[in-house]
């Protein structure tokens, strides 16, 4: 794939693992415990979605201890100290969904992580710590590309015990993660990636994928054991 485009190359190989992701999402949406998944997937996401801003921070922090020596580096500085702005409050929005639906809503008091989610963040501060803050593009390339439809949302709520106001966040995403996702892809193609960035890339955005599949296999596990 000589001479294709930055986004292309990701485009690719995200295509690869992206069937499994597909399928664990089909299931549940479509989950006959839909209300049961649901509640368990929103703890899981608060929990990802609490540490995505400090995550983003990490890597605008180390994109410029390494911005005068890598012009990759360099020109991520006004990407993520823009996005970290976009994304402040979106937890918040998590924790309002929760208190509609009558839930505990401080899950940070009130539950340890799942492993499934320290691994997927875990994963992401060891690439921006230990080889390069780029990686951080692909993790946002995979969790802000797959945002629900409204048009699913609507059946949702016409389907299921789950009121509209239930799922703001959800609503809110379907509408800006479009926007985001095109950011990404424009981004990536606007930075000089050597072949080595783009394998990295690739790596990670393969394995975040990877590890979302896993995160709603742990919720249909959560609900089965009951």
């Amino acid at each position: 794939m000589s001479g294709a485009a930055n986004s292309d190359l990701l485009k690719s190989k995200i295509r690869l693992v992206d069937p499994r992701l597909q399928e664990q999402l089909s299931l549940f949406w479509g989950h006959p415990r839909f209300t049961d998944v649901f509640e368990q997937h929103l703890y899981r996401l608060y929990h990802a979605v609490h540490a995505s801003v400090p995550m983003m921070q990490c890597a605008l922090e180390r994109s410029r201890q390494l911005a005068s020596e890598c012009r990759v580096a360099a020109e991520l500085v006004p990407y993520f100290s823009e996005h970290i702005e976009e994304e402040k409050q979106h937890d918040v929005w998590l924790l309002e969904d929760m208190e509609v639906l009558g839930l505990p809503n401080d899950p940070t008091a009130e539950q340890i992580p799942p492993t499934v989610v320290a691994t997927l963040i875990g994963t992401q501060y060891y690439y921006i710590n230990h080889c390069h803050p780029i990686t951080m593009i692909g993790y946002l390339a995979v969790v802000e590309g797959n945002p629900p439809r409204a048009e699913m949302l609507d059946q949702i709520v016409a389907t299921t015990s789950i009121p509209k106001d239930g799922l703001r966040s959800f609503y809110k995403h379907a509408e800006m993660d479009i926007h985001h996702s095109e950011e990404v892809w424009r981004l990536l193609d606007d930075l000089p990636l050597s072949m080595w960035h783009n394998t990295l890339l690739g790596i990670n955005a393969m394995l975040v994928t990877d590890q979302l599949a896993n995160m709603l296999e742990d919720v249909f596990a959560s609900v089965n054991n009951d």
